[in-house]
């Protein structure tokens, strides 16, 4: 029997996390057990994987009697999400469609909603009669409040590590959750719930060996920042969404918001949309949070050493004050990152690029070859702002005038209204544009000056919907997308970057061999019609049932007013005019006839940038 325990400040648990607020009522869940419990509007309930890779399942009654219950199925149509998520559709919803709890924070991120808390029926079909399930465990425990029992509750199965393959089959492994890992909820009305420690020994559920939950329930009246927890890799601490100085007035115009490698970003705006910032960024000016790159200070006497042998660029020839794009590589000639070197002088650069691995892989490079250099992340103290747009430089000269002079790549230290800002003359987006490198302190104060600046030229600040459109039109990389470290520059379409003439650097006799014979090779396709096809599907020759490629990215492009697409195709089709066929639904009922060209459908030859 599960025995609510009381709160203890004497007697903390020490086995999980300390808790996030003031609770009110707490419950260690035995393996192989549930437990049901009140909670009032307001509340938040925190259920805790205590020793990781352990399922617990989730029920909630709303309404009058507790008549109206957590329905999966209605919550997956309403947000269009397999799981709620922390953020816009974060709401679970009951049969009516009223709103019961909603995600706040998740540190674990893989759950399920499709399958049943699990039921006698299948430990008997296993060849387990009487063996203790979740639903029986529920059963027991809603019966005292008149709810009818069911062979099988539907619930929010947390931690239940299920996928769908493309064959519509539905499997499980063992959950990702690790010790301490937790989902906090948020009750919309006064709830009973209950949750299960899953009983399941016999499969991969719960990694084989069923262990305990523990659920508390924090005070009404309480705020917990939405969170999404991401590890991005194994020996690498959870980290939590986290705003930049700029969510804080991004949020005052949409609620809009995203995850994105491991910051809060504006999808769209309130009141204008994607179309309207699309057009502002191609027409005008537009301003855009770009906080979530990683940065890193790269000093010392071999700082240049270090670089020259990671970095695809020649760095031979970038002087202090200018940057040069590149990629970070792997001995197989694999991209580990793409991203931006600044020179600050001989032995003092930056790289900025997307991911905090990158630091401690320059960082192995060096110990390797015993270089004196230090790397040092910097990324908590550099926030930045996009300022793109053929208007830009009318915007900021303004307030900097220097930035008349700024070359392409080319970068200066100036202050704003006394604020210090290093300014670069980069972007994401194929138009000309500025990137804007601040302490996060003043950075609210920054987005606002700029706002102002650009409201007499009709600037509107942007979102990822309309900065994916835009760095599509202009051929520009998204890593997951165009390139991972399986993929070289030559086959995403960047061997221009690598400079085979440095006399050493990691991945050169990889990519000498794939120079001369890359498998892909990447292009742009433009659609007859108007659908916009995904990435991942695949790229046929005309007529032909054999695959030739496959779909990196896609969009409509408005300025073209045409469906385009990045691909990678094998080298026989890779020529400007090709026809090629792109699958839709299985690759065989329909099919969208495609004209290869460059990589850049918008503005190839870059000359929108370089003015």
């Amino acid at each position: 029997m599960t025995t609510a325990l009381k709160i203890s400040p004497t007697e903390p648990f020490t086995d999980i996390p300390p808790p996030l607020g003031e609770v009110v009522a707490e419950y260690r869940v035995a393996a192989g057990d549930a437990v049901a419990y009140p909670v009032t509007a307001g509340q938040h309930i925190q259920i805790i994987d205590v020793e990781g890779s352990q399922c617990s399942d989730f029920l909630a009654f709303g309404g009058d009697r507790y008549h109206d219950p957590l329905d999966a199925t209605v919550t997956r149509t309403l947000t269009g999400l397999a799981v709620p998520q922390a953020g816009l559709p974060s709401k679970v919803f009951s049969q009516s469609m009223q709103p019961l709890v909603e995600v706040v924070q998740d540190t674990c991120g893989a759950h399920d909603s499709f399958l049943l808390a699990c039921t006698a029926r299948y430990y008997e079909d296993s060849g387990y009669p009487g063996h203790p399930s979740c639903s029986d465990n529920f059963n027991r425990l809603l019966a005292p409040y008149g709810i009818a029992p069911r062979s099988g509750w539907p619930a929010l199965n947390f931690f239940y590590n299920t996928s769908i393959d493309g064959h519509g089959a539905i499997g499980f492994e063992e959950p990702l959750s690790r010790p301490g890992d937790y989902v906090l909820l948020l009750a919309h009305q006064d709830l009973l719930c209950a949750s299960s420690a899953c009983p399941d020994d016999i499969d991969p559920a719960n990694g084989w060996h069923p262990t305990p939950v523990h659920v508390r329930v924090y005070a009404a009246g309480q705020t917990f920042a939405k969170a999404i927890g991401r590890r991005v890799a194994a020996d690498l601490p959870l980290r939590l969404t986290q705003d930049s100085a700029f969510t804080p007035n991004i949020r005052q115009l949409t609620d809009d918001l995203l995850e994105y490698n491991g910051f809060w970003v504006p999808r769209s705006f309130a009141h204008q949309g994607d179309q309207a910032e699309y057009w502002a960024l191609r027409q005008r000016a537009a301003l855009m949070d770009l906080s979530a790159l990683r940065k890193f200070d790269i000093h010392g006497k071999n700082a240049f050493a270090l670089l020259q042998y990671a970095f695809s660029r020649n760095l031979e020839k970038v002087a202090a004050g200018q940057a040069a794009y590149g990629c970070l590589l792997n001995p197989h000639g694999g991209i580990v990152d793409d991203g931006i070197v600044f020179c600050f002088g001989p032995a003092r650069y930056r790289y900025v690029g997307n991911c905090d691995t990158d630091g401690d892989w320059l960082r192995k490079i060096a110990q390797e070859k015993t270089w004196s250099v230090t790397v040092e992340a910097v990324s908590d103290r550099l926030h930045n702002l996009a300022l793109q747009g053929p208007l830009s430089r009318d915007i900021l000269k303004t307030l900097v005038p220097e930035v008349v002079d700024l070359g392409y790549f080319n970068f200066i230290e100036a202050q704003i209204h006394g604020i210090p800002v290093l300014i670069s003359r980069t972007g994401y987006t194929g138009e000309l544009g500025y990137e804007l490198f601040v302490h996060p302190q003043p950075g609210a104060a920054l987005w606002e000056i700029l706002l102002a600046a650009g409201k007499p030229l009709a600037m509107l600040p942007l979102g990822m919907k309309a900065l994916d459109r835009a760095r599509i039109e202009a051929g520009l990389l998204a890593m997951g997308h165009e390139f991972d470290d399986l993929t070289s520059p030559y086959q995403a379409g960047i061997g221009w970057a690598v400079a085979m003439k440095k006399p050493d650097f990691i991945g050169k006799a990889a990519l000498e061999e794939i120079r001369r014979h890359p498998p892909k090779i990447a292009v742009g396709l433009v659609l007859k019609g108007p659908e916009v096809v995904a990435h991942g599907q695949s790229v046929f020759a005309a007529g032909e049932r054999w695959r030739v490629g496959q779909i990196t990215s896609a969009t409509f492009s408005p300025m073209l007013n045409a469906s385009i697409a990045m691909a990678q195709v094998v080298p026989e089709y890779a020529e400007p005019g090709t026809i090629v066929e792109v699958g839709l639904l299985d690759g065989i009922k329909r099919r969208v006839r495609a004209t290869v060209g460059p990589l850049a459908a918008f503005d190839p030859t870059k000359s929108r940038v370089r003015i």
